[in-house]
């Protein structure tokens, strides 16, 4: 039976894109690009096609901001999601996780919070446009991030956008449980922390409860590691794979 756990590129940053999906492919089936830095799909996105496995992609967070009060650089960042969809669509992914946007004073909070939903709607018309799923990721206990509690999930789902829960982000703020319980997200990212600390440690690790976890996520959600370190990619599949209620197919 194949494993329904796979693995996201963000453990073998410190190597190029083909050489990390070298080292990933051969332990399972499915891949999430971190299209960021060395892994950045509009640079070669052709190296996907010399493996096997199917793709999702995590779009670029280090330059781009989809709440940002300037509406030149959120039209740049939507634009820049917009290439980076129609890569998607170029190597077979049907989920783009995306980071909601940030407000760097509290004071433009409200103003930042505008254009992240102007934003949405942008996404909202890409992923018809592609054919490719919007996934919008909850952020950990950054104050200046949006999108940390399940407030959001309405404006989400009106547009037809989906929800990749980030269950390390969700222990942070404490409603891990909260997001769980609305059955709304398509697309999980799997790590483990102390409750402190956003350390994308290996599965098991730390303090989640992953058994009740897996247990309570939608079966037709992917589900991707997503640690630090590629040791603890291999540990965390081996703990889920031992979880009692871990095989979801």
């Amino acid at each position: 039976m194949t494993s329904p756990f796979f693995l996201s590129t963000f453990c073998c940053m410190d190597r190029p894109l083909d050489a990390a999906l070298e080292t990933l492919a051969p332990r399972t089936g499915h891949v999430e690009i971190v299209a960021d830095g060395p892994h950045d799909i509009l640079a070669d996105p052709g190296v996907c096609s010399c493996y096997t496995c199917s793709y999702s992609v995590h779009a670029p967070t280090s330059e781009i901001n989809i709440a940002s009060v300037s509406e030149r650089m959120r039209k740049f960042s939507v634009a820049v999601l917009g290439d980076v969809m129609a890569a998607c669509a170029a190597i077979g992914a049907r989920h783009l996780v995306v980071h909601p946007g940030y407000a760097v004073y509290e004071q433009v909070r409200d103003r930042s919070f505008t254009s992240l939903l102007r934003s949405l709607d942008d996404l909202s018309h890409l992923q018809e446009e592609h054919g490719v799923r919007a996934c919008v990721e909850n952020m950990g206990s950054w104050e200046c991030c949006h999108f940390r509690t399940p407030t959001l999930l309405p404006e989400l789902d009106s547009r037809g956008l989906g929800f990749a829960l980030d269950c390390g982000h969700a222990r942070l703020n404490g409603n891990l449980d909260a997001f769980l319980a609305t059955r709304q997200c398509c697309h999980v990212h799997l790590h483990d922390n102390g409750g402190t600390n956003d350390d994308h440690d290996a599965c098991g690790s730390g303090t989640i409860d992953f058994p009740s976890l897996l247990n309570l996520v939608p079966s037709h959600a992917t589900l991707v590691v997503e640690t630090r370190e590629l040791v603890a990619a291999d540990r965390s599949l081996t703990y889920l794979s031992s979880c009692k209620n871990g095989t979801l197919s």
